[in-house]
């Protein structure tokens, strides 16, 4: 009896061993650069747009062969340049409606994303190189921001004659629908590292202080490339 008990919690213990060997549950952080796609931040047919420190902190669980459950909280840095001078119209067009011409700020998101892994390590069999997941998922985002506005602006023969800027200090609260793609290396040890692409599409156009549309589709969007460190909580 005493050697059958003990050979039941053997087993028991390898079994549970081999499960938390397969488990995918992680926490993550990482850091890259980001822009974002706004009515007054860059002039995109050239080119011209900033690009800016991102980062983000992140948890998964596992959840089945092919799905995982994300929590993600991670920041962004914004500028909107300043890719359009003062005698240029929109911009006299954009103070006389009151919209900001130039902003710079952070903007600050969490959100819930599942994650479906397109080639999963297979129980039994060495693990693919490198593993591909996507996911889209819901969040809220927050940003602050200084931004200016031109007022009684006044273009004649091309030349900025007359106007003033007003300069304030704005917040905006949105939600937005993520969309990320990404791959990790399976180096089957406690460490990975992944690298993601992140896009953010936010539910209107008023984090940029510019809401009257000068791009091919309403919401502002937000996108960044990210290098992820993975540390596996039950490999």
């Amino acid at each position: 009896m005493y050697r059958l008990l003990v050979t039941c919690l053997f087993s028991i213990l390898i079994i549970g061993n081999i499960h938390a060997q397969k488990s995918r549950d992680h926490i993550s952080g990482g850091f890259g650069l980001g822009m974002i796609y706004a009515d007054n931040a860059g002039i995109y047919k050239y080119m011209q747009f900033k690009t800016l420190p991102a980062f983000s902190v992140a948890y998964s669980k596992e959840l089945s062969y092919k799905l995982d459950l994300r929590t993600t909280v991670g920041g962004q840095i914004l500028n909107s340049g300043e890719f359009r001078p003062l005698n240029t119209p929109v911009i006299v067009d954009w103070g006389n409606n009151g919209q900001a011409y130039f902003f710079k700020g952070n903007a600050f998101f969490v959100d819930l994303m599942p994650i479906l892994h397109l080639n999963p390590n297979e129980s039994g069999r060495a693990g693919e190189a490198v593993n591909y997941y996507m996911g889209l998922g819901l969040g809220g985002m927050y940003s602050q921001r200084a931004q200016r506005v031109l007022r009684d602006g006044l273009i004649e023969n091309g030349i900025f004659v007359e106007g003033f800027v007003e300069r304030s200090n704005q917040t905006t609260a949105t939600a937005y629908i993520p969309f990320k793609i990404g791959f990790s290396t399976n180096l089957e040890y406690e460490w990975d590292l992944a690298f993601e692409m992140n896009v953010m599409t936010v539910i209107g156009s008023e984090i940029d202080g510019n809401n009257m549309t000068n791009k091919l589709f309403y919401p502002d969007v937000l996108v960044n490339f990210q290098v992820m460190l993975r540390r596996y909580l039950r490999r």
